[in-house]
């Protein structure tokens, strides 16, 4: 396989070293303040998603105005999903990444200072969240097309630029919510929430300084398809990408299901021990860095199908494990197996998305990527507590493994035809 066609746009060879389109090239500053910009932001998302339903419940004490601000947060990217493709079609992925931090740091200021001030309402916080949730829509398929713009079309490359940002999500999924508890109690809510705009405003001004102007522009994406709904007719009118996309909303109910269903599996299984149930949930977090970790370097070093296929049967496979009365340390093991497998399996399928897109197609389709891998989420918690409710743990186990194994199978056999026609990028 080759994936070293170039096309217009990409990235020039970096003064003193290697393209950083090519596996063994260091990032360049620009791709770097692109991952710790992303890094920054993650965090104060993270950050935020606790402190503020933990200051609703400080100031009312009530769960479900919690839940509301909480719902109010995340709902945007359902409603608004496939327009933030339109967003960075016209203003171009550095500039979207720009704005949406900028934007959201005096937001989430505005919650500490109407608090000061004795201002802040439950109507006034619901609409400022939602007006957080709304300006984050486009920023996770801006990362990914800046970066595809940074880099030359190297499949190897984008995998590796596809693992550090996943890593980033992971990490900052991981020390975000944990750096918030442990502050709040020192600092205060409101303080913690101030913090958070901070890491906002900190994040666009590193994009400016270090991310050169042109980089990400508007004027690559004007060839793109234009409407809507442009990036969901090419995922489906092309028959890997809509392979891949299958897998992806299978993969993103078998998770959800996964999750909701760890806790209650200690509870049945492991008579109420909520140690283990800790530890069933922590380990899908704790697998899914250590995964993006391990993908980062394999990526420039293992052909991307490959590493692909042997991935996605770790990804199903240690699920199985999960149907049969063993101790609760090897269950731990299977699920954090398979947690970790994941991110293995994503990076190069990405990177060969991401390689296969024609020229200007890379903010449509990607948003609609991301967009549809969100909606899974919500789905699949939905029918998980349905399926636990009416056919109990060990029936919800079966459809976790059924899923895993057809959605690993799936792939596998697209990679494999992809592999087989020899064009692969």
């Amino acid at each position: 396989m080759t994936f070293a066609a170039t096309r217009p746009g990409a990235a020039p060879v970096p003064p003193g070293g290697a393209p950083n389109g090519t596996p063994g090239g260091r990032p360049s500053r620009a791709l770097t303040a692109v991952y710790a910009a992303g890094a920054v932001t993650a965090l104060g998302t993270q950050m935020t998603m606790l402190a503020l339903p933990w200051l609703v419940l400080e100031t009312t004490g009530s769960a479900t105005r919690a839940g509301l601000v909480f719902a109010a947060q995340v709902l945007p990217m359902a409603l608004l999903g496939f327009v933030g493709g339109e967003v960075i079609q016209r203003l171009g992925a550095r500039r979207t990444m720009v704005v949406s931090d900028l934007a959201r740091a005096p937001v989430v200021a505005l919650v500490p200072l109407l608090q000061t001030l004795g201002a802040l309402s439950l109507a006034a916080l619901v609409v400022i969240v939602a007006a957080l949730g709304a300006l984050a829509v486009p920023y996770h398929a801006a990362q990914r097309v800046l970066a595809m713009e940074l880099l030359s079309p190297h499949a190897r490359s984008l995998a590796r630029a596809n693992s550090a940002l996943e890593g980033v999500q992971h990490g900052s999924a991981f020390a975000g919510p944990a750096l918030a508890g442990a502050l709040i109690p020192l600092m205060g809510t409101t303080s913690v929430i101030w913090l958070d705009a901070a890491t906002f405003a900190f994040s666009g001004l590193l994009l400016l300084r270090f991310v050169p102007a042109g980089a990400g522009g508007a004027k690559g994406s004007a060839a793109g398809p234009r409407g809507l709904w442009a990036g969901v007719r090419h995922l489906c009118g092309d028959w890997f990408l809509s392979r891949a996309m299958l897998s992806t909303v299978v993969f993103g109910l078998m998770l959800r299901t996964l999750m909701i269903t760890m806790p209650v599996l200690a509870f049945v299984r492991f008579e109420g021990d909520a140690r283990v149930g800790g530890l069933l949930i922590a380990v899908l977090g704790a697998g899914g860095l250590v995964g993006s970790m391990a993908a980062y370097a394999l990526a420039a070093r293992v052909a991307p199908v490959r590493l692909a296929c042997t991935a996605l049967v770790c990804v199903a496979l240690p699920l199985w494990t999960l149907l049969v009365p063993v101790p609760a340390g090897v269950l731990v093991v299977a699920v954090g197996l398979s947690s970790a497998a994941a991110p293995l399996a994503n990076a190069p399928l990405m990177g060969l998305l991401t390689a296969r897109l024609p020229d200007g197609f890379g903010p449509k389709v990607l948003q609609a990527v991301v967009t549809i891998s969100t909606l899974a989420g919500p789905l699949g918690f939905l029918a998980a507590g349905a399926v636990l409710d009416r056919a109990g743990v060990e029936a919800t186990l079966w459809g976790v493994a059924a899923l895993a194994t057809f959605g690993s199978g799936n792939l596998i056999l697209a990679l494999r035809r992809l592999q087989a026609t020899g064009n692969p990028g």
